[in-house]
């Protein structure tokens, strides 16, 4: 049957007839065509777990090209993020999941034969896409939520529809373990040279894991950087990137960008033995885990008090233009950083200060004053302690003695 005219009963539409479309009528029947589809892949029995390879669990298909109907072949540039698709699940029961290169994708999906139909397939938010993975980005999800068929060859699938034609490569299968399983707690970035050249060596970022929750926090070369986001299947997708705004010249501020755009876009992740290695188009970073401290019995500050910082490293607390403070209450760090004032939501997990989500600070310039580097030693999950009313916070490098006023 063609999906533009119904055939007279009398007569069989040979495979090559043609027949006229009429405006207007074409989108109202494939509407109703596509909900008739959607209702009768509900309604017919599925296995429980499918064999089709397409939505194999460990399967990632990447975008090689797309076409339009009308249009020529698009491929995406090599300065683009690849899109990508996940189905999971079993006949009428799919799920979508993936990236549109600049944002994540979610969706549902019925298979059944070759016929394969997406449904409320969406890109989330596109605060973070340049223009060029915009207009990709739209193309790539008016595609998905009109496609109706699938056809697979060796690593290749086709998905096409009425608005035109998607060509994926296969890519998937690099995780050994489920994301949950085998990521969760913390991991620390060590610097690995990429294709655009090595991130700068002062940088250190930490990613917590946290079920399909990631959060990261530290330090890009000059700047502190904050970010949320999520595992979308086997990518780390992240929300904005929020950044500390010093000046940060000559190479560093080359190295710092590049890896702040490393991190503005997806990475796909991948298990190397002990280490987690995240791989953007630009380069790519190798994670190891922090080894849990072992518990330490830790004190929880008074949240009635004050804290003042009175010495660091030993030596009487530098002069600034007001005095370093910290608050402990209901879960919030509030302050002081000597210049600004400093709030974020923290705990204390095995005797160690942990923000959840970085620091917020007023943006006030201190001309003259010492940077004491405040929030790159709270990045670093201080241990802490309380002796009477001295609060003592440390880190591998620098010790702050506080106290309560």
């Amino acid at each position: 049957m063609s999906f533009y005219a119904l055939p007279s009963p009398r007569v069989r539409p040979s495979r090559h007839h043609r027949p006229v479309s009429f405006p207007g009528y074409n989108q109202s029947m494939s509407a109703l065509l596509t909900t008739l589809t959607l209702a009768a892949l509900a309604a017919a029995p599925t296995p429980a777990v499918s064999s089709n390879p397409v939505t194999a669990p460990s399967v990632t298909w990447t975008l090689d090209t797309l076409q339009p109907t009308g249009r020529a072949v698009i491929t995406p540039g090599a300065r683009l993020t690849r899109p990508t698709l996940r189905l999971t699940g079993s006949g009428a029961a799919l799920t979508v999941t993936g990236s549109t290169g600049c944002s994540p994708l979610t969706g549902q999906a019925a298979l059944k034969g070759q016929a394969l139909v997406l449904r409320g397939v969406q890109g989330g938010t596109s605060d973070r896409c340049t223009d060029a993975a915009l207009s990709l980005r739209e193309d790539y999800l008016r595609l998905l939520n009109t496609t109706t068929r699938y056809d697979l060859s060796g690593d290749t699938l086709i998905l096409s529809g009425g608005a035109g034609r998607l060509t994926f490569t296969r890519t998937g299968g690099a995780m050994t373990q489920t994301p949950t399983d085998s990521l969760d707690g913390t991991w620390q970035m060590r610097v690995t040279p990429g294709p655009a050249g090595p991130e700068r060596g002062q940088a250190a970022l930490r990613f917590t894991f946290n079920g399909l929750k990631v959060t990261v926090a530290g330090l890009t070369g000059c700047n502190t950087v904050t970010a949320s986001g999520a595992l979308v299947g086997p990518q780390v997708v992240l929300g904005p990137v929020m950044s500390t705004r010093r000046m940060c010249p000559g190479t560093a501020g080359v190295s710092e960008n590049r890896l702040l755009g490393l991190l503005r876009a997806p990475l796909t992740t991948e298990r190397q033995g002990a280490a987690l290695v995240l791989r953007g188009q630009s380069g790519q970073l190798t994670l190891t885990r922090v080894p849990a401290p072992a518990p330490t019995g830790s004190v929880t500050p008074d949240p009635a008090a004050t804290y003042t910082l009175t010495r660091l490293n030993g030596q009487p607390a530098p002069q600034t233009l007001r005095p370093v403070t910290l608050t402990f209450k209901d879960g919030r760090l509030g302050g002081s950083d000597g210049c600004n004032s400093v709030g974020g939501a923290y705990v204390i997990r095995a005797g160690r200060v942990e923000l959840g989500g970085g620091l917020t600070s007023t943006r006030m310039a201190c001309a003259d004053q010492p940077d004491l580097g405040f929030q790159s030693f709270f990045e670093q999950r201080p241990t802490l302690s309380v002796q009477g009313s001295t609060l003592i916070l440390k880190t591998a490098e620098d010790t702050w003695e506080f106290q309560a006023r």
